[in-house]
């Protein structure tokens, strides 16, 4: 909650302070490129990393002090029920996340908008300026997509990122080192993903079907999931 508080405080500080150093007969910049100059979206991964770090930390606290994990696998339950648990926390703290990252850019036009109403009865604003913004900035189109093939590759981004995260950990745990070449598989592919998608724009005479890559995302995220039930029931990570 502490870091889904600062990711909505800070980036509307942020951008707070990039639409008062505005004047009326400056060059204005459209909505969404003042959100990223203003070094708000790049909040954005940082606070997506520290969440994933602080999974991580819960992980790995079964392991100290008590070592509560070792009572979590003799519990008389099916042992898939401490894997789920964990992995559906993980994602839903993600989403809450991207929700709040929502809020921040509503907050963040809403200052946007505020400021050039002062300018001559608010004749500067233009209508649906927040729909076009999504519409015309990558960032905001990765974490809100309008079409199905990119809904399912933001979909698959965020599962291979969720599953990928907790097998790494367990894999660890239970000394797996080979499950690093489909993780490095992952992120290889995650990366040339996300290059593509945060630079869209760029290739619009030159589309790029997103299908098989999102396919290969659910095949390893699929794989992560199997593994990882597969470990944690056998003890492999105690």
């Amino acid at each position: 909650m502490l870091l889904c508080i600062a990711a909505l405080v800070i980036p509307i500080l942020i951008m707070n302070s990039a639409v008062n150093n505005y004047a009326m007969l400056h060059n204005h910049s459209r909505f969404e490129d003042l959100y990223i100059a203003s070094g708000s979206a790049f909040l954005f991964p940082i606070f997506l990393a520290l969440v994933c770090l602080y999974f991580l930390k819960t992980f790995y606290a079964g392991y100290w002090g008590s070592k509560s994990v070792y009572t979590y696998l003799t519990l008389p339950i099916r042992r898939e029920s401490l894997y789920l648990s964990k992995l559906i926390v993980f994602m839903i703290s993600l989403l809450l996340l991207i929700l709040v990252q929502f809020v921040s850019i509503r907050l963040g036009y809403a200052l946007f908008v505020n400021k050039a109403g002062d300018y001559i009865d608010g004749k500067f604003i233009m209508n649906n300026g927040l729909y076009l913004a999504f519409v015309r900035s990558d960032f905001f189109h990765l974490l809100l997509p309008f079409s199905f093939s990119r809904i399912l590759s933001s979909c698959s981004m965020l599962l291979v990122i969720t599953t990928g995260i907790y097998y790494a950990a367990l894999c660890e745990r239970s000394k797996k080192y080979w499950g690093v070449i489909a993780l490095g598989a992952a992120a290889l592919l995650l990366y040339r993903v996300l290059t593509y998608r945060l630079n869209e724009s760029s290739h619009y005479f030159e589309p790029t079907s997103l299908y098989p890559s999102s396919l290969m995302l659910l095949l390893l995220s699929g794989f992560f999931l199997w593994h990882g039930l597969r470990m944690i029931k056998r003890g492999t990570i105690a």
